[in-house]
């Protein structure tokens, strides 16, 4: 159930660091998971696929959006100055 994590190009790796990853992909899930649930609440493999989430994935997720929500202001624009940069380089190759 995870996401593919932000990347330009295979060779030169993800742009999105674990903990960010690990939200982006959650993020991802709950919402599938969410649409699905609204679409048929009596789907047991919709059942099944939300347990697994909250079972296995919900508390990692959970523990990286502590660590990025308690980042500083300064990491936060050190962050967004290195993945514009990462990004720029890039769009160049």
């Amino acid at each position: 159930m995870a996401a593919a994590p932000f990347t330009g190009s295979a060779r030169s790796g993800p742009l999105a660091d674990e903990d960010e990853t690990r939200v982006a992909s959650a993020r991802i899930t709950a919402t599938r998971l969410g649409t699905a649930l609204v679409r048929d609440p009596l789907d047991r493999t919709v059942h099944e696929q939300m347990r697994q989430f909250l079972d296995n994935d919900s508390e990692p997720a959970l523990q990286s959006w502590e660590a990025l929500k308690a980042r500083t202001p300064e990491q936060l624009k050190s962050r967004i100055a290195e993945l514009l940069t990462a990004q720029a380089q890039r769009s160049v190759s």
